[in-house]
């Protein structure tokens, strides 16, 4: 390839990722750095991706507190099922019976870039939800309050056995390296 060429191609990519970043802008929120703070919104307006991950205005959010069971994703050799399904089921059950949904961001997100927060359904915290109902393991022990101590105390509070691998373990052993 000529100098030329190349000199070409670069500058094709440089103005494609450029083109990139002003339409990622456009949309809005998308550079915005995370934020702790409070928002009341309709529980409708929230998408459940897992049990323990939601997307709300094009932003993918993390409980806080709980670690649920895997789904099956072609990065895994199998799945936590019949477990990842019915607390993903949990929290759309909570949302559609809510009248109130409350996002409460800690300001931190994770090294996938999800927000780390703490759903609350009608003033009850998902995160405890889901513990209670022996559909996530809590996190608390592992990496603390994230400045939320009175939500955190009750998840450990209502921490029980669950009768599946700890999806952390789990997904380090079940984990599929790309080639």
């Amino acid at each position: 390839m000529t100098l030329a060429a190349r000199l070409a191609r670069t500058a094709l990519l440089l103005s494609l990722v450029a083109a990139w970043l002003l339409l990622a802008a456009a949309e809005g929120r998308y550079f915005d750095p995370p934020r702790p703070g409070r928002e009341d919104v309709d529980p409708g307006a929230i998408v459940v991706l897992d049990g323990d991950t939601v997307l709300h205005q094009g932003r993918v959010l993390r409980f806080l507190a709980v670690d649920t069971p895997e789904r099956a994703a072609p990065w895994f050799d199998g799945s936590q099922e019949p477990w990842a399904s019915q607390a993903r089921a949990l929290v759309e059950r909570a949302l559609r019976g809510g009248r109130r949904a409350t996002i409460l961001r800690s300001g931190v997100e994770d090294a996938r870039g999800r927000g780390l927060v703490h759903l609350l359904v009608d003033d009850q915290p998902v995160a405890v939800m889901l513990v209670e109902a022996g559909l996530a393991v809590e996190t608390v022990s592992a990496f603390g309050d994230a400045g939320f101590p009175e939500i955190a105390a009750r998840v450990v509070r209502a921490r029980r056995p669950v009768p599946f691998d700890s999806p952390w373990a789990w997904r380090r052993a079940h984990r599929i390296e790309p080639r």
